[in-house]
């Protein structure tokens, strides 16, 4: 095996790692789907059947990052992905090894009571991390490299005489899910790979041979694909503009993989951008898109507190209702949702995440068939919770119960049966208003869940327009989801992105006078209220804008401003007369005056509150 010795690494973070990574670079020019391989887009949907009825997976992280826990050597990482400490700690590879691997004990490593687990939650297959950016494999490979080299002595992690790779999968599959491989592009200590020596030192100055680390790809990837049994998903990570497709030998790989695998699923990120459509899922990232992704399969992957790999000082958990509104909201546009989990070095799963997905469970239990198997919803927005639907059911997710303690379901289908999932005997009988059904919600504690109403129909769903309904406490708050808008030159709903995943969605791109926003609301109450938006401010978006409803109209001016944060301000107050009580709906209007600077700043909503006199 050549010698290699460190020298000194060049990019501050993985950021600026990435940026670095031009030496060599292949270009790539826009692939078809599957690089054109025969055999992948003509079986898709067949391969896509359990997929489709799944709708909830359990993502693992777990590798030799797992016993740093977000720490090396005394040194504490705040940096939210704790499975890219060796890029934020600028740790050689043989370093990286010496100290870690005593640390990953492996003595509270069960990997059939993980599988029991994710069972209990309510999940239909597992994606595990087989090897991730740091080199090491969790499979026994046996690819000369892996087996032995001179920067880290083995990228191999079992233990002599176990293989724990093929212990988890085993052990998902004897609880009857399914299985699929996470297997990362990048290799951060492999003296061929595409990052060679950013970390590790060269005084040979020897030269990456990038196809000798593509045949090393293809590899491992034979081994996963022929070595442990059926391999439902390979789940391959990541690439960029600099390196997708054929810079992995992509050809090659997927001629073979479906022979050797005929109804494996392959995901996207082989190629560039978590959204495209060259593989059989697409792969948002800690986000959800605004409207789904309509056209083509997809999955989120999601952590129940920053972090993917396992971090000790990561403590900021979501709350059970937060990962239910993560989970149902993913669903309900047509997504599947992938819930992290990262085990430590001993092979524990923190005790919040247990908790959390035991909580899940429990929903599970009683409310699966509002998840398996099911489609999108009919509707644009629903401002008490989400739908999902199937075979005559609409599955009505609610999450906060309207003011009026009833739901105007925007339908025009006769309603055959109404009941709720945790008492499906006792039916509900719907009133009717304005030709619509309304549905009563009785009380619910909301820290369990979302109540689920199912509404059984006659025939497809008819759609009438959706009104944007009082909430309990008397506000109406009139955002992005539930906006209807009249597209000109790129008026868009603009979300969330991985790397600010609680980024609200937002009315984006206004750079036409002719744009209109539009809402429908019902109001409840007469009386003043107060108008706020909640927009972004911006430097160099400026404009004016005016709010119409009633007969009344508000200016507001965007001024350049320098905070880079939402924020919310009054635009004044409207007053609504007893009159306007008794109509089906109130048109608001929202219109640009002037555009200033490239585009208006994003808006998020505009929120009605009432004035207590």
């Amino acid at each position: 095996m050549m010698k290699i010795n460190f020298f000194k690494w060049k990019c501050a973070v993985a950021v600026g790692m990435l940026l670095c990574m031009t030496e060599g670079a292949i270009s790539q020019t826009k692939s078809p789907p599957y690089e054109g391989v025969a055999g992948w887009q003509e079986t898709q949907d067949k391969r896509m059947e359990w997929f489709k009825e799944a709708r909830f997976g359990l993502f693992i992280h777990w590798g030799l990052y797992s016993a740093a826990g977000g720490s090396f050597e005394g040194k504490q990482y705040p940096q939210h992905y704790a499975e890219w400490i060796q890029t934020w700690g600028k740790i050689p590879s043989k370093q990286y090894a010496e100290v870690l691997k005593p640390k990953f004990t492996l003595r509270s490593f069960d990997p059939k009571s993980w599988a029991r687990l994710a069972k209990k939650t309510g999940m239909k297959y597992m994606v595990l991390t087989s090897r991730h950016h740091e080199g090491f494999s969790l499979f026994n490979s046996q690819q000369p490299y892996a087996l032995k080299n001179d920067v880290t002595g083995t990228a191999n992690l079992s233990p002599k005489g176990r293989d724990l790779y093929r212990e988890i999968m085993e052990a998902f599959r004897q609880e009857g899910m399914k299985v699929g491989a996470y297997y990362s592009l990048l290799d951060w200590q492999h003296p061929d790979s595409y990052e060679a020596f950013q970390l590790n030192p060269n005084t040979d100055n020897h030269q990456p041979d990038h196809e000798r680390y593509k045949a090393y790809l293809y590899g491992q990837i034979k081994e996963l694909a022929q070595h442990y049994g059926r391999l439902d998903m390979l789940w391959p990570d990541f690439s960029s503009k600099q390196r997708e497709g054929e810079a992995w030998g992509t050809k090659h790989i997927l001629t073979d993989l479906i022979k050797w695998q005929p109804n494996i699923i392959i995901n996207n990120r082989f190629w560039n951008g978590l959204e495209n459509k060259n593989g059989d899922i697409g792969t948002p990232e800690k986000y959800i898109p605004p409207t789904g992704l309509p056209g083509m399969y997809w999955e989120v992957s999601h952590t129940m507190n920053e972090s993917y790999g396992y971090s000790a000082h990561d403590q900021n958990w979501k709350s059970f209702p937060k990962i239910m509104q993560l989970f149902v909201e993913t669903v309900s546009k047509g997504g599947n949702f992938l819930l992290n989990v990262g085990p430590d070095g001993d092979g524990a799963i923190p005790e919040p995440a247990v908790r959390i997905m035991e909580q899940i469970g429990d929903w599970m239990k009683i409310n699966s068939e509002a998840i398996y198997g099911t489609t999108a919803s009919p509707f644009q927005a629903l401002d008490w919770g989400y739908c999902t639907q199937k075979n005559g059911k609409l599955y009505l997710h609610v999450f906060d119960r309207p003011a009026s303690g009833k739901i105007d379901l925007p339908i025009k289908n006769k309603v055959t049966a109404v009941y709720t999932l945790a008492s499906p005997k006792t039916k509900v009988k719907p009133a009717s208003e304005n030709g619509k059904p309304v549905i009563p919600v009785d009380t619910f504690d909301k820290g369990k869940g979302p109540k689920v109403i199912v509404v059984e129909i006659q025939g497809k769903p008819i759609i009438e327009e959706s009104l944007t309904q009082t909430q309990a406490d008397g506000r109406i708050v009139m955002n992005a989801n539930n906006a209807k808008l009249q597209e000109g030159k790129g008026l868009k709903i603009i979300g969330a992105h991985t790397h600010d995943p609680n980024r609200p969605n937002a009315i984006g791109q206004w750079k036409d006078l002719q744009d209109r926003v539009f809402w429908d609301i019902k109001i409840q109450k007469p009386g003043k209220y107060k108008v706020l938006i909640n927009y972004l401010p911006n430097n160099k978006h400026r404009g004016k804008i005016m709010l119409s409803m009633l007969g009344q109209q508000l200016p507001w001016e965007f001024i350049a401003e320098q905070v880079t944060k939402f924020k919310e301000v009054s635009m004044g107050t409207i007053e609504v007369s007893q009159q306007v009580i008794g109509e089906p709906s109130t048109k608001v209007i929202l219109q640009a005056t002037a555009i200033e600077g490239d585009v208006l700043p994003e808006i998020v909503s505009i929120t009605l509150v009432p004035i207590q006199e």
